[in-house]
């Protein structure tokens, strides 16, 4: 790995004789991850049940092409450690099984703390690890509102959203500074996992050590207090804010945790798990003096550096940092805040930038025809539970309480049930995703070990006689994968063009 000789001196500066031990840790593999998706069940005699990662593949009868480690998550129990193999290719991950994700990453949502029926907001949201880690602690009861600035990862995250069955989330495309004007005072817990410098990604993105400067250090850490102030903004009273990066800059984690408590708010004890440890005042110091010696000028945010130590002890139980030397993952750093106030007066769900124009009756019954001949009794009236409305010719469902949508540039609003043409209603990819094969009348496994599963992922045919023309939710070993519509011997895929994966 070829590190900058100005980052080397800055970590030289940072951790003394520990530098060697990160470095030769940087030159190892990456630790790879994956997080089960609790949203995602399958059927299975009494019940539904998600993978049990605490079973062998051979004892649950699965056969995965990488092997689970025994190594824990300490902070994510879903989470589990692999070794080999391309879990990204298996038909579990197409149907939103399980998310690939380093552990270091899962850290930041044990700290927000989610809980069902909460107003979250996950500010800088792309490509959605994050968001859906925090959609399965809320079981599809409250309000994520999942925010992307860029575009192209904005559709990422979207697909990530619809991938995993989240059916609560609102996920826009917009400045901070836009959604600050909507949301202000309205969200419960808010996190902020800024655009950094990417330091601690350096052995997983070739990319983060090319792009690597200390100019863009400065550029980071500026930026992400634009971003905070929008944040603060929108954080009710009594709110929690969780803050993270993924790099080594004390810029832009020490020095953004004073400037987050600079702005009123309380910090919140972090629990440290084995391996952690907390910020360092005396790391931004180091990097200071290492600027000086540059003949770069530096400035403190604070009247001197004896006040910048004297806050920082005030909040350094609120700090973790994460030294791929001392844990199984990548480089992060967090902290926890909480606004002055009683969380309790922004219980419930309230209505916020408007109401969504309810589907007409007249869609509605189209849609209703469908649903009436494809779900059980009680998955009809699930989707009736929030406010069926049109973007365009797509049908959705807000939960209750969703804000409205006028004046956002929305990529997903809620729950995408489908598309009304004309007479007809044609079922979405994500409602087949948020589905399990108990839900509907009809469906048909295609078993993950089988080339079947990843063939229909591809969009070929199926052909089986004697089976009840319609609608199928099509599933591998229970999870649900997509639709196809039997006629004539023969299931036509309905798999998206756009995910197919040919094999």
């Amino acid at each position: 790995m070829n590190l900058d000789n100005n980052f080397e001196n800055r970590m030289k500066a940072i951790l003394g004789d520990e530098y060697e031990e990160l470095q030769e840790t940087l030159s190892r593999e990456k630790v790879s991850a994956l997080r089960i998706n609790t949203l995602k069940k399958c059927s299975k005699g009494e019940g539904q049940e998600t993978l049990n990662l605490d079973k062998s593949s051979k004892e649950s009868g699965i056969d995965l092409p990488f092997e689970l480690s025994d190594k824990e998550i300490p902070w994510e129990k879903c989470g589990k450690v692999y070794t080999g193999g391309t879990p990204g290719k298996h038909p579990y991950h197409e149907a939103g099984v399980y998310y690939i994700q380093e552990p270091s990453a899962m850290a930041p949502v044990y700290f927000l703390d989610p809980r069902p029926g909460e107003k979250i907001l996950d500010l800088c949201a792309a490509p959605g690890g994050k968001t859906t880690q925090i959609a399965s602690k809320m079981q599809g009861e409250g309000i994520l509102v999942t925010n992307e600035i860029d575009k192209k990862r904005a559709q990422i995250l979207s697909l990530n959203v619809e991938r995993c069955g989240v059916k609560n989330a609102l996920v826009t495309n917009m400045e901070p500074g836009q959604l600050s004007d909507v949301f202000e005072g309205y969200f419960d817990k808010i996190l902020v996992d800024a655009p950094c410098s990417g330091e601690g990604m350096f052995r997983k993105n070739d990319e983060a050590i090319e792009n690597w400067s200390i100019d863009n250090v400065k550029l980071c850490a500026d930026r992400q207090k634009t971003i905070l102030d929008e944040a603060i903004k929108m954080l009710a009273p009594g709110g929690r804010l969780v803050y993270s990066t993924c790099t080594f800059a004390p810029e832009e984690d020490e020095e953004a945790s004073l400037y987050i408590y600079g702005k009123g708010l309380k910090p919140v004890e972090a629990t440290m798990f084995p391996g952690m440890v907390r910020g360092n005042i005396e790391y931004l110091k180091a990097v200071r003096d290492n600027l000086n010696g540059l003949g770069k000028t530096t400035e403190d945010n604070s009247l001197d550096a004896s006040i910048q130590t004297e806050n920082f002890e005030m909040i350094k139980s609120s700090t973790i940092r994460l030294f791929p030397h001392k844990i199984e993952g990548e480089g992060h750093f967090l902290c926890v805040f909480q606004k002055d106030g009683d969380i309790s007066l922004n219980e419930g769900l309230h209505g916020i930038n408007g109401k969504l124009k309810a589907a007409s009756n007249s869609e509605m019954k189209i849609f209703d025809e469908f649903a009436k001949e494809t779900f059980t009794d009680e998955t009809f009236d699930l989707l009736h539970v929030g406010t069926p409305f049109m973007f365009g010719e797509q049908l959705y469902l807000a939960p209750i309480g969703m804000p409205g949508i006028k004046g956002l540039k929305v990529m997903r609003p809620g729950l995408h049930l489908g598309t009304i043409k004309k007479d007809r209603f044609e079922p979405s990819h994500a409602l087949a995703l948020f589905l399990s094969a108990d839900m509907v009348k009809r469906s048909y496994d295609l078993p993950s070990e089988k080339p079947s599963a990843m063939q229909f992922i591809g969009g070929q045919t199926i052909r089986e006689a004697g089976k009840e023309n319609g609608w199928y939710l099509m599933t591998t070993d229970g999870y649900s994968l997509g639709w196809a519509k039997y006629a004539g011997g023969t299931f036509k895929n309905h798999y998206p063009k756009g995910l197919r994966i040919f094999t």
